[in-house]
């Protein structure tokens, strides 16, 4: 692209690629959006949009794992809490 005040032409700014820059005006032009490719856009329906976040199967797995473990977690609290006693060592009464 040419610099629309003196038609020289612009470089692309290190810092920030949108942005040319003209040597002979010292001025700064933001360059105008380039189109995508129709490529590029079948690609991201493909892939998933964040690379950390495993396959549907892998989260399903992986949660229900969780689920069961906590399910337990909870059974092993109500066992504890019947059994417990009070603060100078007496059962606690029951409601």
């Amino acid at each position: 692209m040419n610099c629309p005040r003196c038609g020289n032409e612009l470089r692309i700014s290190r810092k920030d690629p949108r942005f040319g820059l003209c040597d002979t005006c010292r001025k700064k032009y933001r360059l105008p959006e380039q189109k995508a490719p129709q490529a590029q856009k079948e690609e991201e329906e493909h892939y998933p949009k964040y690379a950390n976040i495993p396959p549907k199967a892998v989260r399903e797995k992986r949660e229900t794992e969780m689920r069961r473990a906590y399910d337990e977690l909870l059974a092993i609290g109500k066992e504890e809490r019947e059994g417990k006693r009070g603060l100078f060592g007496r059962r606690k009464k029951s409601k």
